[in-house]
């Protein structure tokens, strides 16, 4: 593995459970029991600003001089919230919104108790997002004073829907000018998970076959597994199940939903078998009148399974020709609970035994940080060596007749993109929808708060030159404007696109 898909793996590993916290926040006994909530705001904003000033690499990054302010206008926030905090919800969205000012997908924080749901009120109905506009997607059938299906929101109370969603959801969720994040929680619109600084609007218009209607909302609450049945429902993630398959006109498919790189996962045994297949039937697969490579689903995991994907279509050496260029650096931010954290590491994988590779790799961080932190320096720089240009011969041939294609969903994001930046490099089309995005702040550690509620994700390292820009999603060459997790769907258009 190298130390660019160790790290990788690394940060989806340890990103894994706050990322899920980011869906209907947990209400567990802890938090109904009484106590002081604007007094543990207050407690735990400080202490999220703290931790970040001390450990994030953002806190000393010349290249990002807005970063500093965003820590104290968060906390200033926060404090002035806690000022009139009165309850659990009050606590958990001002933290929400403290997090998400960060617009990093790698700045997490989640319960540590995850047994019960906040209650939750609805007006009878959701919206999504379908393009630009939000529409009405889903409803309360019974109820004849909910807007209908497929209608439009133009405003409510006044306020315009795009600043209603950037207002309710995205000050709650960061990184709101990305398409992705509208398509994951742009059903939030009209949900209140207990939530006191998104006042619930009065009346909405929305437009309907060209004709504009005001609706009165009527506010109650929705049972948890109804919600979620709603939710499921318009989930627009996720496609076919781990598998390679032959389809009718020759064409290979390759679903992969996961880049999980944990060896006692379902997604490893899988993924293993699948390339096995692909190496037992390499002739058959480079023939293939196209190929497409099936990200649906997938958030991340482990960058190694693409490299051996891309070797295993492509070629060592053409793979070796087309790869991206090399990163600047890695700067290591040399606090002392990230130094902990890579000795908790290297400590771990010495006592496992595991190969001096991934040991080498935590020694050399370990080394470095303590060189740093004796010199003063908030850095660690981890400057990446580049061979010199020499005549490398002939060019590699191309071995694959067909186009590749990458097929990618709005959730694709940290080991994903990282699959997507190596087989675009090496000629694949990106098709599908947007991904997620990323920033170079990289490689989390956890940290708890002071009330003992929650946990936070925060990263470690900044890479330095990387190809794709910090928050830069990739970009569909081809856009499938349907619903992406209908399989049969999407193959028949895939048929369809102009290089086949």
């Amino acid at each position: 593995m190298t130390p660019r898909a160790l790290a990788a793996a690394l940060t989806l590993t340890l990103c894994a459970a706050p990322a899920m916290a980011q869906e209907t926040p947990p209400a567990p006994s802890s938090l109904t029991t009484p106590r002081d909530w604007a007094a543990t705001l207050r407690q735990d904003a400080t202490a999220l600003h703290d931790i970040i000033l001390d450990s994030h690499p953002g806190a000393y990054d010349a290249q990002n001089p807005g970063f500093r302010p965003k820590v104290e206008e968060g906390l200033a926030l926060a404090l002035r919230r806690a000022e009139t905090t009165t309850d659990a919800g009050g606590w958990w969205w001002a933290m929400r919104g403290f997090v998400a000012g960060f617009d990093d997908g790698h700045v997490q924080m989640g319960l540590k108790d995850q047994t019960t749901g906040f209650p939750t009120r609805w007006p009878g109905f959701l919206t999504v997002y379908r393009g630009a506009d939000q529409v009405v997607a889903n409803r309360d059938e019974t109820d004849a004073s909910t807007p209908p299906l497929g209608a439009k929101l133009i405003d409510c109370d006044g306020v315009t829907a795009d600043r209603l969603a950037e207002q309710r959801i995205g000050a709650f969720r960061g990184r709101w000018f990305l398409e992705s994040q509208h398509v994951l929680f742009g059903d939030w619109l009209f949900m209140n998970a207990s939530n006191p600084w998104t006042p619930e609007m009065r009346e909405c218009r929305f437009e309907t076959g060209g004709r504009t209607a005001t609706y009165a909302l009527n506010w109650r609450g929705i049972e948890t597994a109804d919600l979620s049945a709603r939710r499921t429902a318009l989930s627009q993630r996720g496609g076919g199940e781990f598998g390679m398959t032959t389809l009718d006109d020759g064409a290979m498919w390759l679903s992969m939903p996961s880049f999980n790189g944990d060896p006692a996962g379902e997604p490893h045994a899988k993924l293993t078998a699948i390339l096995a297949e692909m190496e037992a039937r390499q002739a058959e697969l480079r023939a293939a009148p196209y190929v497409v490579l099936d990200l649906r689903g997938n958030g991340g995991g482990s960058s190694h399974w693409s490299e051996h994907i891309a070797v295993l279509l492509w070629g060592v050496d053409w793979v070796r020709a087309h790869n991206l260029p090399p990163i600047e650096a890695i700067e290591w931010r040399a606090s002392d609970a990230n130094l902990a954290a890579i000795q908790s590491y290297f400590d771990e994988w010495t006592a496992a035994g595991l190969d001096e590779e991934r040991i080498g790799w935590a020694r050399n961080i370990l080394a470095g940080m303590n060189a740093a932190r004796a010199e003063g320096k908030p850095y660690f720089r981890d400057a990446v060596e580049t061979a010199p240009v020499t005549d490398q011969g002939p060019a590699p041939a191309q071995q694959v007749r067909g186009p590749v294609y990458v097929l990618t969903d709005a959730g694709c994001g940290s080991a994903c993109l990282d699959a997507v930046d190596l087989w675009k490099s090496a000629g694949a089309i990106q098709i599908g929808r947007e991904t997620s995005a990323d920033t170079v702040y990289m490689d989390v550690r956890d940290a708890d708060l002071p009330s003992g509620l929650a946990a936070l994700a925060i990263p470690m390292k900044v890479w330095r030159g990387r190809q794709r820009g910090n928050n830069e999603p990739q970009m569909p060459s081809h856009l499938f404007d349907g619903n992406l997790t209908d399989s049969a769907a999407v193959q028949a258009w895939v048929r369809t696109l102009p290089e086949n």
